[in-house]
């Protein structure tokens, strides 16, 4: 996993959606890390969303705020609320490598499978190497 990360990466994306927000009038930014990412991504953890939500705050007329609710919860959790609301998995991607399918290989697919097995879902998902990661 530590060949994805991409520095600064969310605190990228996250003063672009800032501005955007301000510009449409929105009140929130949203940042969809979790609390497996805490010793990965430095720009995934509790302190940075802080940061984050401060400084965008601060930095805006209207005082966006920055929402990270699952910074303390797995990837498993989530995926449990995601059941529990009725998310249809068949239709949601999470590969970094960008097929057709998940490669079923590459850690995002590899944390995706550990999810859905943890959470007790049927993963509906179509990798092209199912069984690597498991």
């Amino acid at each position: 996993m530590k060949s994805t990360v991409v520095p600064f990466r969310n605190g990228i994306m996250l003063a672009v959606a800032a501005g955007l927000a301000e510009s449409r009038k929105l009140k929130h930014v949203l940042l969809a890390n979790h609390g497996g990412d805490h010793t990965i991504y430095p720009d995934c953890r509790p302190e940075f969303a802080k940061a984050m939500s401060d400084a965008i705050a601060a930095g805006t007329f209207d005082g966006i705020t920055l929402l990270a609710p699952y910074t303390n919860i797995t990837k498993s959790d989530i995926a449990a609320i995601g059941k529990k609301i009725g998310v249809d998995y068949s239709n949601t991607y999470s590969c970094y490598k960008g097929g057709e399918h998940h490669c079923g290989r590459c850690g995002t697919c590899v944390e995706r499978k550990e999810a859905m097995r943890d959470a007790g879902i049927e993963d509906p998902t179509i990798y092209d190497d199912p069984e690597f990661g498991l």
